[in-house]
């Protein structure tokens, strides 16, 4: 009877690490909040911003497969960022594929309607993208980032 108490109870808690490990390197999970996602978004914003003063609007919003997800309103440059995608992983970052796959361009990327997306894989329409704002600016945190100039040492 004990080895089987013993059986039961590893085999529960494999379930639960697995779970708990699976749910970090999931991209889509939100439930780490965005203080964890910081040191990726300022190594972005360091590649990436054109201004020196960058805002964002930080908050979960429900997609249209009714879960949350964690966005990003960033207000200088004019878009939206998937930060579910932007996990730290130190030298190994990929801030091409992160500008160019987790990042909604709003000048380029949005059409009028759902329709008019015609299959696209990185085209959004205009009711996801005013909701998606809204839920960032109304309900989300602000947070400001001052983009650093990258100091230039002389020889």
């Amino acid at each position: 009877m004990p080895r089987i108490l013993a059986t039961i109870l590893i085999t529960l808690i494999s379930v639960i690490v697995c779970r708990a490990s699976n749910g970090l390197s999931n991209p889509n999970n939100s439930e780490l909040g965005y203080a964890a996602k910081l040191p990726t978004l300022k190594g972005f914003l360091a590649r990436y911003a054109k201004q020196r003063i960058n805002t964002f609007y930080i908050a979960k919003a429900r997609n249209d497969d009714g879960r949350e997800y964690l966005y990003a309103y960033w207000k200088e440059d004019r878009s939206i960022l998937l930060l579910g995608h932007f996990n730290f992983l130190g030298k190994n970052t990929d801030f091409g594929w992160l500008y160019n796959k987790a990042r909604v361009d709003l000048r380029t990327d949005v059409v009028p309607t759902e329709e008019d997306i015609h299959g696209s894989t990185f085209l959004v329409d205009r009711p996801w993208v005013n909701r998606i704002i809204k839920a960032c600016t109304t309900k989300g945190k602000k947070l400001v980032i001052v983009k650093h100039s990258r100091s230039t040492r002389r020889a």
